[in-house]
């Protein structure tokens, strides 16, 4: 496999506003599906070039209405109506799982679809410097200050080293406001701890942010619910204006997660840009798919992301079909690796997909 090296196509950051509003604006259009005789008449240059642009795809194009999305889409929606009227406290959603459980891709589809909303009602926002949409990503160890010099980086705000945490504060909440931002979303939440938590600066700041800004805040973090962000007083008091939306892994021994689980994989499948991967393959596979990634929406992306990606970059693989042999050579994050070496040993020498999971492939 050649080194795929990024250029102009690749999808900008999300870490200023000029990246933020190309990254939500872009259109992924899903390639066409090539036949042999047609592939093999594409010149070199057009045929790199195609597959170049199915790479992009399934790196960044695909979304998936995952459970998750859908109730967080719905509680932000409740969060948009309760603030409506209100000028302090106001009410907000925090997402709360464990890494690779698909919080970050939750938030982006939030914001690219309130996005789209907000765009098709102001077309024209952007010639009054509105900003619809912020998003930062908290920094490791972060303190109050840090996280308001993440804010004012976003918006391209100098700061100096002389500034308090207050002044650069009053700043980023005098952009916003002007800016109409209507939703903000802080990423990697957990990691505003270190030494502001005795202090309470981190829960000050967040609740000030809240109170002097009309926007709606959506928050994600590992273990939010019983973090030390959110315990004590001024802890409780920030937690109960939002709604927790705890991602779990799903459940097979429960039927409905079984039963999104085969959804979800179906979902994927329709969109993979594989020119002979036949819709309904991975149904045989669900009970594979599941013990391979312990039921993260998360990992299972990366998986058939990565399965894909190396069935197109790879000429030894003539044909793109998705098979077990082919993703188990995929390297997934180390929680689902352990699992599943410690399951497929439990199973040896048999097949995974021979040992299917109540009701999963039968379904």
């Amino acid at each position: 496999m050649t080194i795929l090296f990024h250029t102009h196509d690749r999808p900008t950051s999300l870490h200023n506003v000029e990246g933020l509003s190309a990254f939500l604006s872009r259109k992924f259009t899903r390639p066409d599906k090539l036949t042999d005789a047609q592939y093999a008449e594409l010149t070199d240059s057009a045929r790199a070039q195609y597959d170049r642009e199915r790479i992009i795809y399934a790196s960044g194009g695909i979304v998936i209405p995952t459970p998750h999305v859908l109730e967080a889409w719905k509680l932000m929606e409740q969060a948009f109506g309760v603030n409506l009227a209100k000028n302090s406290g106001h009410a907000g959603l925090m997402l709360s799982g464990d890494s690779t459980i698909g919080k970050t891709e939750t938030t982006k589809a939030l914001m690219r679809k309130l996005y789209s909303q907000y765009i098709a009602m102001f077309p024209d926002f952007a010639d009054s410097d509105r900003i619809p949409v912020v998003y930062v990503s908290v920094p490791a160890s972060s303190t109050g200050k840090l996280l308001m010099k993440t804010f004012a980086d976003f918006l391209g705000l100098p700061v100096t080293g002389r500034e308090s945490m207050g002044e650069i504060r009053s700043r980023v909440v005098q952009a916003l406001t002007a800016a109409g931002t209507q939703l903000i979303v802080v990423d990697e939440l957990h990691n505003l701890v270190g030494r502001s938590v005795g202090l309470g600066e981190s829960v000050d700041v967040l609740k000030e942010l809240h109170n002097e800004l009309p926007a709606t805040f959506v928050y994600a973090g590992i273990g939010l619910p019983t973090s030390a962000l959110l315990s004590g007083p001024k802890g409780r008091q920030l937690r109960g204006r939002f709604t927790i939306l705890d991602m779990d892994r799903l459940n097979l021994s429960d039927p409905a997660d079984a039963k999104t689980w085969r959804q979800i994989i179906n979902a994927f499948e329709k969109q993979l840009p594989l020119r002979h991967q036949k819709l309904g393959t991975l149904k045989s596979l669900s009970s594979y798919l599941f013990l391979r990634t312990s039921g993260s929406i998360g990992s299972l992306a990366k998986l058939l992301t990565g399965s894909t990606i190396e069935l197109i970059t790879n000429s030894d693989y003539t044909v793109e079909t998705l098979t077990e042999e082919l993703m188990d050579t995929i390297k997934l994050d180390q929680f689902a690796e352990e699992n599943y070496k410690i399951k497929k040993a439990s199973l040896s020498p048999r097949k995974t997909t021979q040992y299917p999971l109540a009701g999963l492939d039968a379904a």
